[in-house]
C-alpha cells in the first residue's frame, strides 16, 4: 500500500512540474552561483582567522 501511494504522489508532482524558462533558469543559476560565492568567501574568513589566531602570522 506504501509503494501505490509514493507512485500516486510522483505522478500527481510530475502532471504539474514543468521545465523552467530561460529566463527562470537565468535567475535560479545567478541566485545560486551568489549564495556559492558568499558561501566560499565565509569559510575563507574564517581559516584565514584561524590561521591568523593559532599562528599569528
Amino acid at each position: 500500500m506504501v509503494v501505490r501511494q509514493a507512485l500516486t504522489e510522483v505522478l500527481r508532482m510530475l502532471r504539474v512540474v514543468r521545465k523552467p524558462s530561460r529566463r527562470e533558469f537565468m535567475l535560479m543559476l545567478k541566485v545560486c552561483s551568489l549564495g556559492l560565492a558568499i558561501l566560499g568567501v565565509y569559510g575563507f574568513i574564517i581559516l584565514y582567522l584561524s590561521f591568523v589566531f593559532l599562528y599569528g602570522v
